[in-house]
């Protein structure tokens, strides 16, 4: 029986920028063995259209020198400004140690060209498996794509944001609770209407959904039992978060 990186590795969907016909066509065949979904671009502004249109790749495949956008460029882009953690490969001819570094700063791995069959597999595998084990997986409950986009992959800013999300709705259902005891059906709609961004933020529909009813058309006899329906989906993003970020603390 395969295991789950076994499975993830084999479906993945890889994104290729290689204007050489020949070795497009070696990395198709080379695709095809190991079960990859492969995306051909003809440049790297292709790229940013189907990542745009399509969410997210697992890996990017670019030449060097491509352009109008070189290689290193839509790496960077893809990172700094779509906020996405998809690794890049950087494929290029020789490779001088300086050029190697450089490299590095912006993309995840080399591959040498033109490419071979066995060489070209083992670092694709290499880079999947690694950015499998460092990804959370993809949930129900919470989206980082938002507050990546926001602050640029800024790992500390977003960890920060998570914690404080978390302090904030836990500190606030506390409130909800209570001044439902007062029936101050006001103040309740105006801790909603508070909170709300909080949770598209993290792109949680059902919470963004249960403050905008509770702010706006909820009548006051559904107030009690859309408050329970809030705090149990607090609870599920904060097990998720919990889940996927151990060493941080949330409240």
């Amino acid at each position: 029986m395969k295991n789950l990186l076994d499975s993830q590795r084999e479906n993945a969907t890889v994104i290729l920028v290689e204007s050489n016909p020949l070795e497009r066509e070696k990395f198709s065949h080379i695709s095809l063995s190991e079960g990859w979904r492969l995306i051909i671009c003809e440049d790297g502004l292709e790229v940013i259209q189907w990542l745009n249109a399509n969410s997210n790749a697992d890996l990017l495949v670019i030449e060097e020198d491509s352009t109008p956008i070189s290689g290193y460029q839509i790496a960077d882009y893809i990172k700094s400004e779509l906020g996405l953690a998809m690794p890049v490969i950087i494929s290029t001819g020789e490779i001088p140690i300086v050029q190697e570094r450089r490299m590095l700063a912006y993309a995840e791995a080399i591959l040498k060209k033109p490419f071979v069959e066995s060489a070209a597999i083992l670092q694709i595998r290499k880079t999947l498996e690694k950015s499998i084990e460092v990804s959370p997986q993809q949930n129900d409950y919470y989206s980082l794509n938002y507050l990546n986009e926001l602050s640029g992959g800024d790992q500390q800013f977003i960890q920060e944001s998570i914690e404080l999300f978390s302090a904030t709705i836990n500190s606030e259902l506390r409130n909800l609770k209570e001044v439902l005891n007062r029936k101050d059906y006001l103040r309740i709609r105006e801790i909603a209407h508070g909170i709300k961004p909080s949770f598209e933020m993290i792109e949680n529909e059902t919470g963004r959904g249960i403050c905008h009813l509770l702010n706006s058309d909820a009548k006051e006899t559904e107030m009690s039992s859309l408050i329970e329906e809030l705090n149990l989906e607090f609870i599920n993003i904060k097990n998720q978060l919990t889940k996927d970020f151990p060493e941080l603390n949330f409240r």
